[in-house]
């Protein structure tokens, strides 16, 4: 029998019921973000900015409900049991003001608060000096459970569920790579708090 994980998706609509169904079945996933933060990541103010940007003609109240949706996607992840959250972020997305900066500052904490209360959630950084690796060609999320793998990319124009095994292979090199390079966990926290510290001085300069 065909299952989630395998069964194609002809519409938008279908095709973000069967990601959520495979994020919520799935009991470890890897997040590669080089541009922002990641969406299960993202706070209500940060997420209503990058859905705009990235879909302008899209109305107000639609944005905010999926702002809001996006913003309780960790939540939803969080209660099925031993589940392990691995991100790596490019350090850019630490600077990028999505939103503009006060909302980036909310990011960043809301980035640094999860880390902590979340026990299974890893967030690691990828210096900006980091030579050159497989991430370049842009994010991608690998999810795993139960023997069932698969890998989720998206473009400005459309997005991809793969279960095909020479892309989970390539992605999952391309995962270990990034890994090598990013920062230890504690440097990573580190790193996004002092940011938020230097936003914070940076706001209170302006006004």
């Amino acid at each position: 029998m065909t299952t989630i994980w395998e069964s194609p998706a002809e519409t938008l609509g279908e095709h973000i019921e069967r990601l959520t169904a495979i994020e919520s079945e799935a009991d470890a996933v890897q997040i590669w973000q080089p541009m922002l933060i990641p969406g299960l990541l993202q706070s209500y103010s940060y997420a209503a900015a990058a859905i705009h940007a990235l879909g302008p003609a899209l109305p107000l109240d639609v944005v905010g409900e999926r702002a809001d949706r996006r913003r309780r996607r960790i939540d939803n992840v969080g209660q099925a049991g031993a589940r392990r959250i691995a991100v790596v972020v490019d350090e850019a997305a630490l600077h990028r003001p999505v939103g503009g900066y006060a909302a980036l500052v909310g990011q960043l904490e809301h980035l640094l608060a999860l880390e902590a209360l979340q026990p299974s959630l890893t967030v690691r950084v990828l210096p900006q000096d980091s030579e050159a690796h497989p991430g370049l060609v842009g994010a991608f999320t690998l999810y795993q459970a139960a023997g069932q793998r698969a890998v989720f990319t998206e473009a400005l124009a459309d997005t991809t569920i793969s279960t095909r095994p020479e892309d989970l292979a390539a992605y999952s090199g391309a995962w270990d790579r990034l890994l090598s390079l990013a920062l230890p966990d504690r440097e990573s926290v580190e790193l996004i708090d002092s940011t938020r510290e230097t936003l914070c001085r940076r706001l209170k300069t302006a006004r």
